[in-house]
């Protein structure tokens, strides 16, 4: 009897059940937004951080081109279900995600997707482009900004753009699911004085410089090289004008500049930034040019990348002795203070 019990359960053999085929899913994420304004599925991400959500129609404002081996655009999604592709349920701000249901061969194909565009006036292209014109992955990939300004400043409360490219691989059953980060196409800079004297300080005629970090256009997905930088490198005028400053307080003096990501240009003692700061305290002028802009281990800071965040810090200390401190770090990520009583 336990012969025949055991010749039974020998007969049974274990088999993956294959998914419905033609059935190719592409989800989309991004970190967390910065500010509480922004909470998951209210659609206006105050920091733009998000992929923005229509409230009324629950549609995304994304952009979506898969492209062959060839090179050939083989679908898209323009943030509206369609015949073809279609919405696997609600879109929110940190995560999206769309099935495309037209794709009739196997093979290595590479996705393009683009955020937050309606209402910019970068010269970004449109949802008709989508379908009409942006037929190749060569016209997409070479898809740039237009020009962000004379000092590269642009106010944006609710909608940045963003991007994400990737590789996907769609089986012979024609399914496939790959996940991307969406990103923002852009980099920050910041600056801030501190004054740690214990004294309230005004600081007059301030300027705030960087040498060439600010390319005259960008483009919209990263670059197979490893470099964004599309235009001619320019200086980045950071502030200029005068402010107060009170005891230990922190107090930015712009709060939001925008670059294209960039390389540093070349100099004779190699690739990095230089920053020029100077304003007066306390009636005695101070000036600094050409300061090296290191990162915490002493080493040039040689590249500022799409979705980083370079800030600097102007330390005023006790006998008016002044210091400097410059910081790269990733802009995505939300930050908490927790206090304990």
């Amino acid at each position: 009897m336990l012969a025949s019990a055991l010749a039974l359960v020998g007969s049974v053999s274990c088999h993956e059940v294959e998914k419905p085929s033609g059935s190719v899913v592409i989800s989309f994420s991004t970190a967390a937004p910065v500010t509480r304004a922004g909470e998951v599925g209210d659609g206006n991400v105050a920091d733009g951080g998000g992929i923005y959500v229509d409230d009324d129609s629950g549609n995304p404002d994304l952009f979506i081109a898969i492209a062959n081996y060839s090179g050939d655009v083989i679908a898209t999604y323009t943030g509206t279900n369609t015949a073809n592709a279609e919405l696997i349920d609600d879109a929110t701000a940190t995560q999206v995600s769309v099935r495309f249901k037209n794709i009739t061969n196997s093979g290595e194909y590479t996705v393009f997707a683009l955020a937050n565009t309606s209402g910019v006036t970068w010269g970004v292209p449109s949802a008709s482009d989508w379908t009409s014109s942006l037929t190749t992955a060569s016209s997409i990939s070479n898809l740039k900004f237009n020009d962000l300004g004379e000092y590269g400043t642009l106010s944006v409360t609710d909608r940045m753009p963003l991007s994400a490219k990737g590789k996907l691989t769609i089986s012979e059953n024609l399914n496939g699911h790959v996940e991307l980060e969406m990103l923002r196409c852009v980099g920050k800079v910041g600056f801030m004085f501190k004054n740690e004297t214990g004294e309230p300080l005004t600081l007059t005629g301030c300027h705030v410089g960087i040498e060439e970090i600010s390319p005259t256009q960008g483009y919209l997905f990263p670059r197979d090289e490893g470099t964004d930088t599309a235009g001619t490198a320019r200086d980045l005028d950071l502030f200029s004008g005068s402010m107060s400053i009170g005891v230990d307080q922190t107090t930015p003096l712009y709060g939001m500049q925008l670059v294209f990501p960039s390389v540093a240009p070349e100099r004779a003692l190699g690739s990095r930034y230089f920053c020029n700061i100077s304003f007066t305290v306390d009636n005695e002028p101070k000036t600094f040019t050409e300061l090296p802009i290191h990162d915490k281990m002493s080493r040039d800071i040689q590249a500022l990348g799409r979705n980083q965040y370079l800030q600097i810090t102007t330390r005023i200390n006790k006998g008016l002795d002044i210091s400097f401190n410059f910081e790269v770090i990733d802009w995505t990520n939300k930050r908490e203070e927790i206090v304990f009583h």
